[in-house]
């Protein structure tokens, strides 16, 4: 088989709910990734939403026309970027925390209740304490936001004076 590896033979790539949950210090109703779909440390990492309008964020947002807010959906694109610093790295340590250092967005089009949001993480820089990354979201293969950002690994004694 001339050393490459085919795609029956590769380990799989996919994490469900309860795994993923692992990458990750958020918990309910903050968790938004449903599904790690593909990835590959260092490059990339497919990951899924399933909106509901059961979601806690949709209640208020709008009674009259459901839609999931942008800044969820923010929330969203950063866990997919934290879960693949972290395949990329190490797992965080007890003392350590990710931090959006910043982002720059372009949303396209609504998303509501019954849209299925894929989301495509890529690594554009990797050093040692953050990244650089892009994702690009879409629904039925139609473009629903683009992002650009930096996520930073920091020691939480290093941030100051804790008062939470």
């Amino acid at each position: 088989m001339n050393g490459q590896v085919n795609e029956t033979t590769r380990p799989s790539r996919k994490m469900g709910f309860t795994e993923l949950k692992q990458w990750l210090r958020h918990r309910h109703p903050m968790v938004y990734l449903d599904r790690i779909t593909d990835y590959e440390p260092g490059k990339y990492l497919d990951s899924l939403m399933a909106v509901s309008g059961q979601t806690d964020a949709i209640s208020g947002h709008f009674p009259e026309r459901a839609v999931f807010p942008a800044s969820h959906m923010m929330q969203a694109i950063s866990q997919s970027a934290i879960i693949l610093y972290q395949l990329s790295t190490a797992k965080l340590e007890d003392d350590e925390i990710t931090l959006i250092g910043s982002l720059k967005s372009r949303f396209t089009r609504v998303v509501v209740p019954g849209d299925v949001i894929k989301f495509r993480t890529s690594i554009e820089t990797q050093h040692t304490n953050f990244i650089t990354f892009s994702c690009s979201a879409e629904v039925d293969e139609k473009p629903v936001a683009k992002v650009r950002g930096t996520l930073l690994r920091s020691k939480v004694a290093d941030l100051g004076e804790q008062l939470w």
